[in-house]
């Protein structure tokens, strides 16, 4: 009997941590087993080596950046299902069956995604520290913010007002992935919030309440340069106002644009660079 889930794992110089991220998905209560693929991204270090050794299937990416590796990953595959997770995090003990099931339940559904909990690496060595709040229980993200004990009701207009999918909690119909094209990987940053407003734009979406990521946090991955994430962003939202399925809240996207460009004119005046400030302020302004 085929696998009916494959799990994309890129991995840039991910050495240190990928056995134990594919230990985590061969852990997981299904049979068969997902087929696991190790996207190997320009790496450097005894990533592949070491993935292939775990048991996983491992291709090399052929351009750099993880939605060109999410990409081929999924392209290598034939399961129904498709998932996602980064060589530094790890899925729970037995936290992939119920998504899967309820995924299988809603035929007209193209994803499903879970609760995320962070924790914080161990260098120091003072062992794995969880983080005591999840993103659901921080954001107050339950049945009454979705609007449904499974659907989001309404889901490009949820995913306006926050974001609450995690990448490495999604469940997707592949389908439904080719039918969007997958991840685009002309965009630097955010090519994930893109595909999932790409996807709420088209299909229903479904959430199941119980944690279906531990989200690592370490050096490498704390940094974020906020300035280029919101220039991302304000791309993505240019994007999705171009979709006809997104025409009815083309107002709300260009509220959105508006404000993250205020946001940045105020980063680069207190940056010293006027000039910056004046260009966003009026992006800012301009209806």
């Amino acid at each position: 009997m085929p696998a009916a889930l494959s799990v994309v794992i890129p991995a840039h110089n991910a050495a240190r941590w990928i056995a134990e991220a594919v230990a985590s998905v061969q852990a997981q209560a299904l049979q068969p087993a997902p087929d696991v693929v190790v996207v190997a991204n320009h790496c450097s270090d005894d990533t592949a080596t070491i993935a292939a050794a775990a048991g996983a299937r491992v291709i090399d990416s052929p351009a750099p950046g993880p939605a060109a590796a999410r990409n081929a990953g999924v392209a290598a595959t034939t399961t129904p299902h498709v998932a996602f997770l980064d060589a530094d995090d790890l899925w729970p003990p037995a936290s992939c069956a119920a998504r899967l099931a309820l995924l299988d339940a809603t035929p007209d559904a193209a994803m499903v995604f879970g609760d995320c909990l962070q924790f914080d690496d161990d260098d120091d060595g003072g062992g794995r520290r969880m983080h005591a709040r999840s993103l659901f229980a921080a954001g107050g993200l339950d049945a009454a913010f979705f609007g449904d004990p499974v659907r989001v009701i309404d889901p490009l207009e949820r995913l306006l007002d926050a974001d609450f999918v995690t990448t490495g909690a999604v469940i997707m119909r592949r389908s439904a992935f080719d039918a969007l094209g997958g991840f685009d990987p002309t965009l630097p940053l955010v090519e994930d919030l893109d595909l999932w407003l790409r996807t709420a734009a088209r299909y229903p979406v479904l959430w199941h309440g119980a944690t279906a990521l531990l989200r690592r946090r370490h050096g490498s991955n704390l940094s974020r340069d906020a300035a280029a994430m919101q220039r991302a962003y304000i791309d993505v939202l240019a994007r999705l106002a171009a979709l006809p399925e997104a025409q009815p809240l083309r107002a709300r996207i260009r509220r959105l644009q508006r404000r993250e460009h205020r946001a940045l004119a105020r980063t680069a005046l207190a940056a010293g660079r006027p000039l910056q400030a004046l260009a966003h302020g009026w992006r800012g302004c301009t209806p």
